[in-house]
């Protein structure tokens, strides 16, 4: 049985019961397996932005330090396979081939006496379990689908830790329509008396969590609280920072695994300093459970790397990809290249072209407002191959009541063509908007 074909014929988010909330099917899925998922130690991470980038450098820092770490990721860039991985090794063909073996008695079972067919994510979600724990791994880094609470990876009940990222709006169809309600969402994923790790700037989302958080009886550990950092030096290849220490209570100040000092991060961008100190601040917490040292911490700090989060591509033209997806990941990524410029990092004489395309689900007006913060930047508005994707004549219109002028070029490819012809090589070419962008990009590159 071809595996991918297999997965492929169940619903997927965005088609008819693609989303379906609820632990149901998931824990119809599990049960016959004894629920793999309660049985191995697990970091579970939410958040609008910064999930991917916070699960990379965990994963970096436990694989450095000689753990057997799985991670599960969605979605996937090039191949389906990117979602499993141990130690970066992606389960392979074989694997996921003989995991449903095994799975689809229950699903067929489910189908015909109920609770009914599972989604596409469910599915994958249950994989994923019984994979991880048939491999024995030591650690699993789990990434949240959508939300939290009702998420089919929210189906755990003992993790080591809950990481909450960061929250904007997005999916308010499902989600809920403000900032409060998204993160009593992304909150949902606390357990009882489990530390909660956060690196929420927005005081309305972090209020929410907070009192979440004391209702489980859970500590809430803030790294905007804890620390401050300050950036040495930041280039297109990578960038240091010098952390501090805002406390000075006795927790804080016998921290050997993170002394003030320098360090240093492959990835690019000031908010990806601060997922990196989001996951320094995990592993000093879980130091009793996964003893890490302050060697195994810088090292895998500096070789943590995931595609598509200001990934510079191409240096003649400068060809940057990103996938700021939603305000929050559009202001950081706006934030950036204003910072790159000041600092010298991109020429103050070189254009910026900015080809934009979302899906429909996006908080687009607040995308756009972020980037009319650019002076010197042309807008290319364009479409990617996704189902989801919103029309560029909706992009422009928006686009247009903001003063922002821009053309359309579609597809994806074609404005990417045309933009390398245009741009000089001190030009900078950033595509963003959605990761399946990047997906396009890297795909017709190679």
């Amino acid at each position: 049985m071809n595996p991918y074909q297999y997965i492929d014929k169940f619903a997927r988010f965005g088609r008819k019961k693609g989303y379906n909330p609820g632990h149901e099917r998931i824990n119809a899925l599990l049960e016959p397996f004894s629920h793999p998922e309660n049985k191995m130690r697990i970091i579970h991470v939410a958040g609008s932005n910064g999930k991917g980038s916070t699960v990379t450098y965990l994963k970096s820092i436990y694989k450095e330090a000689g753990y057997k770490v799985g991670t599960y990721t969605s979605p996937h860039l090039l191949e389906f396979n990117e979602r499993i991985e141990i130690n970066g090794r992606k389960i392979s063909t074989g694997e996921l081939e003989e995991l449903i073996e095994k799975i689809k008695p229950v699903v067929d079972e489910m189908k015909e006496r109920g609770p009914g067919e599972p989604s596409f994510f469910e599915l994958v979600t249950a994989l994923a379990f019984i994979y991880f724990y048939q491999e024995k791994v030591d650690l699993l880094i789990l990434e949240t689908g959508l939300g939290g609470r009702l998420d089919a990876t929210n189906i755990i009940k003992n993790p080591l830790a809950s990481v909450i990222t960061g929250v904007s709006l997005e999916h308010t169809n499902i989600l809920g329509n403000s900032i409060r309600a998204i993160a009593r969402e992304k909150a949902g994923i606390i357990k009882e008396k489990t530390p909660v790790v956060t690196g929420i700037q927005d005081r309305e989302a972090l209020t929410e969590i907070e009192k979440i958080g004391i209702e489980k009886g859970s500590k809430l550990i803030s790294i905007n609280d804890r620390y401050s950092y300050e950036l040495k030096e930041s280039t297109l290849e990578g960038q240091s920072f010098l952390l501090k220490h805002r406390e000075k209570g006795s927790e804080v100040n016998k921290q050997e695994l993170i002394p003030e000092d320098e360090y240093r991060t492959r990835m690019i961008g000031d908010f990806q300093v601060r997922n990196a100190v989001l996951a320094m601040e995990v592993v000093r917490l879980l130091q009793e459970e996964l003893p890490v040292s302050g060697e195994e911490l810088r090292e895998g700090l500096k070789k943590a790397y995931i595609p598509g989060r200001m990934d510079l591509i191409s240096k003649e033209p400068l060809l940057l990809v990103d996938g700021a997806h939603n305000s929050e990941g559009m202001e950081n990524l706006v934030s950036s290249l204003l910072a790159f410029k000041e600092r010298g990092v991109i020429d103050d004489r070189s254009k910026i072209y900015i080809i934009l395309a979302v899906l429909d689900d996006k908080d687009l007006f607040n995308m756009l407002k972020s980037l009319s913060r650019l002076e010197k930047f042309e807008l290319i508005v364009s479409e990617n191959s996704n189902e989801r994707a919103l029309s560029a004549y909706e992009i422009m219109k928006k686009a247009e009541l903001l003063g922002l002028e821009g053309r359309i070029i579609k597809p994806l490819e074609e404005a990417l063509k045309e933009s390398v012809d245009y741009a000089s090589k001190e030009d900078l070419i950033c595509v963003a908007g959605s990761l399946y962008n990047v997906a396009e990009v890297i795909k017709f590159l190679k």
